[in-house]
């Protein structure tokens, strides 16, 4: 990890990452809702927390691009992933219903903030025998850590005790830390792999005000960001044969998320590696109407992007909504039809309504 500390602390001097000084108090990224309502409290039941995971990849081996899927590693990781997937899912849809009642739903925090604390409290996620079940994790974090601060203003108005919480998000992050450090030079850990850990590290730093776990966020953010070719593409990601549109949108959404993470607490990200993000953005959206560059590029026509009655899921595309929000325009810009609110566990729940939240 020694070469990750050094870029941090060359960025820092360089004032491209946050002063020290500001590593407590980092914030959210989205406006604080705070409580309207009485404390209320959680009666849904928290399941067991998932302690142990051993998933592996859902690709056929075989296959250098990883873009067939192996049917058979995939009902097999779904199913591993679904308890998982079903308590991300539940809590960030009620941090969504919190922030978009403007902070009268306070059973929805108080049930967010019960599910979360119960999870750490039971060191969820602490025996990840694979590599994979790592990579898979850190969704699961990052989308965690994204409900947990939508929530914290109802936290500390009702003082709430967070101990076990923030020591479970420092705890999976410096995990994360040490797997890809212990992996070398492979391209997963300089691909999207590399931005979601860097997501769930960076989000990680502001739950727990710890402004190096943000700095080494942003590490990451710049080894995406620096790649961006001229086209605008990312050069690991065209790879991927026929998923390379797919994976361009899932390869942008953490580094989106990074960067308004940083924003948040004094890092000017969107201008790093020349502002690389706005091409990858154009040329990512640019694809989903018309993938004809991206196939020529790959050389390789694209599978068709998942959709939910016959518009792109939001999963793929939540990330517009604090992209848009910040620099203006609109996925109509590009040819696209979206569904709103836009909801993705991943990111957090329904970015649509955390960016339009009013603050207070």
């Amino acid at each position: 990890m020694a070469h990750l500390t050094q870029l941090a602390a060359a960025l820092t001097l360089a004032g491209l990452l946050g002063s020290p000084a500001l590593a407590a108090g980092l914030v959210a990224p989205f406006p604080a809702v705070t409580p309207k309502a009485a404390a209320a409290a959680c009666r849904d039941t928290v399941p067991d927390p998932v302690v142990s995971l051993a998933v592996t990849s859902i690709y056929d081996q075989t296959d250098d691009s990883r873009s067939t899927i192996d049917e058979d590693q995939f009902d097999t990781y779904n199913e591993d992933m679904s308890g998982l997937r079903d308590f991300l899912t539940y809590v960030t849809k009620a941090a969504s219903d919190y922030v978009a009642s403007g902070g009268k739903k306070a059973e929805k925090a108080a049930c967010a903030y019960a599910f979360i604390d119960a999870w750490a409290r039971g060191d969820a996620l602490s025996d990840l025998d694979t590599r994979q079940s790592a990579l898979s994790s850190t969704r699961i974090v990052a989308g965690m850590g994204m409900a947990y601060l939508a929530i914290r203003p109802y936290i500390e108005a009702e003082g709430l005790d967070t101990s076990a919480i923030e020591g479970w998000f420092a705890a999976r992050a410096t995990g994360f830390q040490r797997v890809y450090d212990q992996s070398g030079e492979r391209n997963s850990n300089r691909a999207n792999h590399r931005y979601w850990g860097g997501f769930a590290v960076a989000v990680s730093g502001v739950v727990t005000g710890d402004r190096a776990l943000l700095d080494w966020g942003v590490a990451s953010y710049r080894i995406g960001a620096c790649q961006v070719d001229v086209h605008g593409a990312l050069p690991l990601e065209l790879m991927r044969a026929k998923k390379a549109r797919d994976y361009h949108l899932h390869a942008v959404a953490p580094l989106i998320m990074i960067a308004e993470l940083a924003e948040a607490n004094g890092v000017d990200a969107y201008s790093l590696c020349d502002g690389a993000l706005h091409r990858l953005v154009k040329f990512t959206l640019t694809s989903v109407a018309d993938p004809s560059e991206i196939e020529a590029l790959t050389g390789t026509k694209q599978l068709k992007l998942p959709t939910d009655e016959g518009v792109i899921r939001g999963d793929r595309l939540a990330w517009v909504e604090p992209y848009f929000k910040r620099f203006g325009g609109s996925e109509t810009d590009y040819g696209i039809k979206v569904n709103r609110p836009m909801f993705s566990s991943n990111l957090g729940g329904r970015l649509t309504v955390m960016v339009a939240a009013k603050a207070g």
